[in-house]
């Protein structure tokens, strides 16, 4: 089960983060089948390196800030249960409440992370 949302120490950059689908089949819920995720040297999603998790198929993506096309982008790829790579970090929000903070695009994840 993922721990709940961090935000990166203020001295993070960005790093190379998969947003959407996480290609993990489950006979049962709860099942992390979407979610915000650091790929492994494989560009697969591991429940260990989970960032974020949509456990029953219903959970919106998280809280987002970046340019609005991009977070439209990732928010569709949400729906339609595709995966997307991106450039970003957790920062603090709101409240101290972690918030994806999205600052480019890579494409469709697959492949090796850069």
């Amino acid at each position: 089960m993922p721990e709940p949302l961090v935000a990166s120490p203020g001295d993070v950059g960005p790093m190379r983060i998969h947003v959407g689908d996480t290609g993990i089949k489950c006979v049962r819920l709860p099942c992390p089948s979407r979610g915000v995720f650091v790929p492994d040297e494989q560009s697969h999603a591991a429940r260990d390196r989970m960032l974020y998790a949509d456990m029953d198929g219903e959970t919106p993506p998280p809280p987002m800030i970046g340019d609005a096309a991009l977070l439209a982008a990732i928010t569709t790829a949400w729906e339609e249960r595709a995966c997307l790579a991106i450039d970003g970090r957790l920062i603090s929000g709101e409240g101290d409440l972690p918030v994806l903070r999205v600052d480019r695009v890579i494409g469709p994840c697959g492949g090796r992370p850069e």
